[in-house]
Parts: C-alpha cells; structure tokens; sequence
C-alpha cells in the first residue's frame, strides 16, 4: 500500500494521517486475543500504573510474540513508513498502551524524538509511529491529542523533572522532559489541538517530533493502542553512556521484509 499524493502533502503539513478501520474487525480481534499473554509475562519491559499497579504498557513483545511479529512487518505499514522516510526501516521501538476504564493515567505532552535524540542517540527525526487501536477510541477514554504542524522547526522547550534519573522516568505519568502551558500556548498560536477518534481497527501515523499527549481515562472502556515506531535504516542509534534496553530502543537497524500477504498469520 502506498499513499498517495494527498496523504503525503497532509502529512507533510500536520505532522499526522488518520487512517480510520485501517486493519479489519478479525484482525482486531486477534491481536486483542494475545493482550493476556503479552500483559500477564512479568518483566522489566511491562510497565505498571502508579499507585493501583495496573498494567500502563508493555514493550518490546514483537520480539517474542508470533501475532505482533507479523504485524510490524505488514506491508500496510512497512512500505508508507519506507515512502515517507525514503529509506529501508526497523523497528526502534514498539509497545502496547492500555489505558484501562476509568484507571488509565496521562502521557503528559512531550515529541518523541525528544526522548530517542537524549535517550537513545537518535541522530535525526527521521522515525514516526503507527498508532493502531485495538478499541474505538472517543472523546472520553483519552484519545491521543496533537498539536498540528508542530513538528516543523525546533524542539519544545522543555524542564527536566528533579531527581527524574533512569529509563523508567521516561515512562512514567510524569515524565523526565516536561513541556510547560506557556511553550504549549505559544506552539500552538493561533492553531488548535485536535484529538482523531474513530473504532477499533483504525490507525493514526505521526512524525516523532509532533507534540502530542493524552488526557486519563475517564470512561467505563479501555482504551488500548499498540504503537510501532520505524526508524530509517540510515538513522541508526549512536552510542551514548547508559544505553535504555533494548526492548525500548533497539540498536540492531536491520532493515525489515515486508509480508505482501494480508493477514496477520504468525511468521
């Protein structure tokens, strides 16, 4: 699957494609039936909400599990994330956000790259994330909200959080780089922040220097997206003193095969 020429102009100018019921209600269906495996193996790489001990996310999980192996190498996704990047891709990172009902925290707002450039050594921008939802995501169960176009020009500013230290500050409720109201007012201008919200199946595409976060969960429904960022094989990590583990930011750019068949059958 290829864009076309006006998804590519769209993307260019907002940062952002919204691509609505862009896997099936099967497919949906079965990755959702490996959520209890991939969130009930207790390790490093599983993430849990402060406070209740909920599951937040889990990462790394395509390296172990047949289901979401095929999904990151769908060409549905591989071969936009190749025409926009101009370049082989690989997986840099991947993860699994379950907001669950009425439990599920804030992604305070922040840019990607902003994370991978300190964190990981990520020489350029040159990566974005398909954000595929595994539950129809509304207005109340935290949709992901994005400032348009902000990821033209420099970074955010951004404030370090005191005593934020460690790969697990870069995952919590809050973060380790934090975006004050008055640098979001001024990228914002005189702009707006919008929220895609759409069923299961649907997939949202964003540039990893977009601003962006999300608001709890309010509502009696989970809001569960799994997100997978490619990287351009020539935009490789640096190396940097205290590498973060390779379930959040893999060092291995091998660039990936695409399955030209449909299906999410394992690999």
């Amino acid at each position: 699957m290829r864009l076309t020429d006006r998804q590519l102009h769209e993307y260019e100018r907002d940062g952002f494609l919204f691509l609505p019921e862009y896997f099936s209600a099967d497919e949906v269906a079965l990755l959702r039936a490996e959520l209890p495996t991939v969130f009930g193996i207790d390790s490093p790489a599983l993430i849990r909400e402060t406070g209740s001990g909920v599951v937040r996310g889990v990462h790394g999980v395509h390296e172990s599990n047949p289901v979401f192996a095929a999904l990151v190498r769908q060409a549905r996704m591989v071969e936009p994330a190749r025409q926009l990047l101009d370049d082989d891709v690989y997986v840099h990172q991947f993860k699994i956000n379950a907001k669950l009902a009425l439990i599920g925290d804030v992604w305070e707002w922040h840019q990607d790259f902003r994370f991978w450039h300190e964190e990981d050594g990520m020489p350029e921008p040159r990566a974005l994330t398909f954000g595929l939802f595994l539950d129809e995501v509304d207005e109340f169960n935290g949709p992901l909200m994005l400032v348009p176009g902000s990821h033209h020009g420099e970074l955010a500013e951004v404030s370090r959080q005191p005593g934020a230290e460690g790969w697990a500050s870069t995952l919590t409720s809050s973060l380790k780089y934090q975006v004050r109201a008055e640098t979001l007012a001024r990228t914002i201008g005189d702009g707006s922040i919008v929220a895609p919200k759409g069923p299961a199946g649907s997939v949202l595409l964003f540039h990893s220097k977009i601003l962006h976060g999300s608001a709890p969960n309010m509502s009696p429904r989970n809001r569960t997206i799994v997100l997978t960022t490619y990287n351009s094989v020539s935009n490789a990590l640096a190396d940097v003193p205290e590498p973060r583990p390779e379930f959040l930011a893999s060092r291995r750019p091998v660039p990936l095969v695409s399955r030209t068949a449909d299906d999410l059958a394992p690999v």
